[in-house]
């Protein structure tokens, strides 16, 4: 592991904004915060950058309890990529030597062009950094901190502001940024199914805590005698379950079939197919039953299906695959 929080809360002011009993990140994996607007992402970002530290519980880095009198050290380990990232007056090199003479780094010119390189931005070294396109200045900040070669990476929403052509070139970085460096990478973002696509581990919040839920197939209402009410969807639930005011279903948890399986399943809901798209290493597919449920299968899944647009389809889970909260 690289970082752990045991018993970790954070305010502003007196709202609590985040409280985890327990997570762990891992060391040389990818991890992706998933959670609406105010779930408390970026401030777990922040307190992983060392730009805030815990009002209560412990914070471990590699093992050992974080002093707050060394954030400044720690704070050298990480590369922290805001939202809107900000450049200094210069050139996309100017940037970059100064990041590298200000860590005492030797063989800068060497770094640079090889990090341009792998960002494929090697045309915009001598532009003046904050003339930069959207998708150019989120690549030049990236590289700043890449050149630096931290420890962990840390992004905050870095597809928020990008066109299509600059978000997909992102992605293909971020699958093989942890294999090639070896390195920790850790990223927040608001769309879920990409979380799952490009990380080896998710970790969703609400409301400032840890869900075990992906927040995909979110429904919200009330149970009753182990059933989730929402609107006209009724969702069987594992025995147990007295409360929430939230239902989710993994959309790798669901099984879809020309035929409801009654036999081996708790719920089974008809609809029609209404979407159908590549999503990383396999095939999502939307299905309306009077609410959409997202689904991800194989390509081999598809083959065997043999679907289309329009197709009828059972969309089947099992009763203890419904994280509630």
């Amino acid at each position: 592991m690289i970082y752990q929080f045991n018993n970790v809360q954070f305010y502003y002011a007196d709202k609590l904004a985040l409280a985890l009993d327990q997570v762990v990140i891992e060391q040389g994996k990818t991890t992706a915060l998933i959670g609406a607007n105010g779930s408390g992402k970026s401030t777990l970002l922040h307190l992983c950058a060392f730009l805030e530290s815990p009002k209560q519980g412990e914070l471990l880095f590699m093992g050992q309890p974080v002093n707050r009198s060394d954030l400044t050290l720690y704070r050298r380990r990480v590369g922290f990529l805001a939202q809107k990232p900000f450049m200094l007056r210069g050139t996309v090199l100017d940037n970059m030597d100064l990041a590298l003479k200000i860590h005492g780094k030797k063989q800068r010119t060497e770094k640079i062009w090889r990090v341009l390189q792998q960002l494929d931005i090697k045309h915009c070294a001598k532009q003046q950094a904050k003339q930069l396109s959207g998708g150019e200045l989120q690549k030049a900040a990236l590289a700043r901190l890449l050149v630096l070669e931290p420890e962990v990476l840390l992004l905050d929403e870095p597809f928020s502001y990008l066109d299509q052509s600059s978000a997909q070139s992102l992605e293909l970085f971020l699958r093989n940024y942890t294999q090639e460096s070896g390195q920790t990478l850790v990223f927040s973002t608001h769309d879920r199914l990409q979380g799952f696509a490009l990380a080896d581990q998710v970790l969703a919040l609400a409301q400032g805590k840890r869900v075990h839920s992906p927040l995909i197939n979110l429904f919200s209402g009330f149970v009753h005698e182990h059933v989730f009410h929402s609107g006209a969807l009724r969702i069987i639930l594992p025995e147990g379950v007295g409360s929430g005011q939230y239902a989710s279903i993994n959309p790798q948890d669901i099984v879809l079939s020309a035929d409801a399986l009654v036999s081996s399943m708790g719920n089974c809901i008809q609809g029609r197919i209404v979407m159908m798209a590549e999503e990383g290493a396999s095939i999502l597919v939307n299905v309306d039953t009077g609410v959409i449920f997202r689904v991800l299968i194989t390509y081999q899944a598809l083959h065997e299906l043999n679907i289309r647009l329009g197709d009828k389809i059972w969309v089947n889970f099992k009763s203890n695959s419904v994280v509630v909260f």
